[in-house]
């Protein structure tokens, strides 16, 4: 592992804890009610969506379908046929495992209400903060962009498209959560942080492993 890399991840994942601190510690101390740039933006969505059932409903309605575990099951499913189940397959598997608990324990913590539920597009039964689809779809989609790019058997084409759909799927998944009216866009921003800081620290756990395993063998030829 180069020193680039450990730089870069440090700071990754510096940044976003930050990022997903900064945001937990002002919610908490405005006791995790809304706050106006949550409500100028929940605004703006509702006036822009139209009304319900129109195309805006349908987009968005299949896009927050990304966020969902029968979809990430796919995708873990669909990569590790490609990667034959290997140790790349469990460490997707597993950091994303890993975020999808924490986002239970923190929603079970914090119990932040959604936003009204007569502006809701789709029903939801959880708490609010922070957001399971954009943290799972953040987590998702960074892990698969580095494990395209930093792969040799993909061609730059296929590189570059996964990475422009991925980079696409983290901002359209938490806004179709704030256009269908179940959260707040504190909720989205965080949770995006929060799973892509999970995803970092998964990366990092990788080349780790990939590093220790390289030391045994040369200590063992």
């Amino acid at each position: 592992m180069s020193k680039k890399f450990w730089l870069f991840a440090g700071i990754s994942a510096g940044g976003l804890f930050v990022g997903f601190l900064t945001i937990t510690i002002i919610l908490a101390c405005n006791g995790f009610s809304p706050l106006d740039i949550d409500l100028a933006i929940a605004n703006w969505a509702y006036d822009v969506r139209g009304e319900q059932g129109g195309a805006t409903y349908w987009f968005f309605r299949i896009i927050t379908e990304f966020g969902y575990t029968y979809f990430v099951i796919f995708i873990i499913i669909l990569m590790g046929i490609i990667w034959r189940f290997k140790s790349k397959t469990w460490f997707f598997a597993g950091t994303i495992l890993v975020s999808w608990l924490l986002q239970k324990l923190i929603k079970f913590i914090v119990m932040r209400p959604r936003p009204d539920e007569t502006l809701w597009w789709m029903t939801e039964t959880s708490s609010s903060f922070p957001s399971g689809h954009s943290i799972t779809v953040a987590c998702v989609f960074v892990l698969l962009a580095y494990f395209v790019l930093t792969s040799p058997a993909v061609k730059t084409w296929a590189k570059w498209l996964i990475t422009s759909l991925s980079a696409l799927a983290i901002i359209l998944v938490p806004l179709s959560r704030i256009i269908l009216g179940v959260h707040y866009f504190t909720d989205v921003l965080a949770g995006v942080f929060f799973g892509a800081l999970i995803a970092v620290l998964g990366i990092i756990a990788f080349n780790l492993f990939k590093y220790i395993m390289n030391k045994k063998k040369e200590s063992t030829s």
